[in-house]
């Protein structure tokens, strides 16, 4: 079946056709979770420098977030490193995600304080409840899911007064991207991955979705741009994917360096700078509902 990219009233590019919500959870957990091999996404082992490396994006939503610790929801626990992050400074935090594969191998201690299911179901569940909180984080999913517009109105209802969001996701369909296309360096829409990403967003659209369903940005953010690298046929890992490795590399050092050499501050400014120039293979927003 032939897909194609189609532009949304918010401005963002989605898949078409959408894949069903059965067809979907099939996919993920045959392909990813608990796949008949024994193997799932996080069987592998990281360096001392990116286990001290995942530590950056928490660190830098508490910087962000500048109050004393609240209550905590994250959506997409992954392998727990946030949810254990905040909970270890004192935070009332939970999580929800759609298996606990990641937690089991790296912090198992974690299971009481997950939730497993679909996340609007889960989401739905505590909106009736009337459940709140002060910072809820959204890493890496809403490029995942069928309906992303629902999933941010679902998570505005949640947000307690006065409480903020950090949502994030690819930055794609960039000018840096178009520029390595027209320099004939990848493939057209090298940076499309179906079924696992459905929605597109770069650092001009993230922000537009969010304000056509009721949030304000306060701080955008841009993270290292990896995809840097794909200007020099030297170090291009999308025709020569051994080369990846040492380009990954290179960002945690660089930015690890950053954080130790100067501050989390100077890690701060230069993702905002980042996030200006429309860069940054991966983007973060933090928003307030208005």
């Amino acid at each position: 079946m032939s897909l194609k990219l189609v532009e949304r009233p918010e401005g963002y590019f989605e898949i078409e056709p959408r894949p069903t919500p059965d067809e979907l959870a099939a996919y993920y957990r045959d392909k990813y979770f608990g796949a008949t091999d024994g193997r799932t996404p996080y069987a592998h082992g990281y360096t001392a420098e990116e286990l001290e490396h995942k530590l950056l994006q928490p660190a830098e939503t508490e910087q962000v977030w500048g109050r004393a610790p609240g209550r905590l929801l994250e959506v997409g626990v992954g392998e727990g490193f946030t949810l254990d992050y905040f909970l270890k400074r004192g935070w009332q935090a939970k999580g929800l995600d759609f298996t606990d594969d990641g937690v089991r191998e790296f912090h198992p201690h974690l299971a009481e304080h997950l939730m497993l299911g679909d996340a609007f179901a889960l989401l739905d569940e505590e909106i009736a409840k009337s459940e709140v909180y002060d910072l809820v984080i959204c890493n890496n999913v809403l490029e995942h899911v069928i309906d992303p517009m629902g999933l941010l109105q679902r998570l505005r209802a949640i947000v307690a007064p006065g409480g903020l969001l950090r949502v994030a996701v690819p930055n794609d369909g960039s000018w840096l991207q178009d520029q390595i296309v027209k320099r004939e360096l990848a493939d057209p829409e090298f940076w499309l991955a179906a079924p696992d990403h459905l929605n597109y967003f770069n650092t001009d659209t993230l922000p537009r979705a969010l304000a056509a369903n009721g949030w304000e940005v306060v701080e955008h953010l841009g993270e290292f741009p990896i995809d840097i690298f794909l200007l020099n046929p030297d170090t291009g890992y999308m025709r020569d994917r051994s080369k990846g490795r040492n380009c990954h590399f290179t960002r945690v050092a660089f930015e690890m360096g950053l954080w130790r050499e100067r501050s989390l501050d100077a890690v701060i400014e230069f993702r905002r700078g980042c996030a200006r120039a429309g860069v940054g293979r991966n983007q973060t927003a933090y928003a307030r509902p208005v």
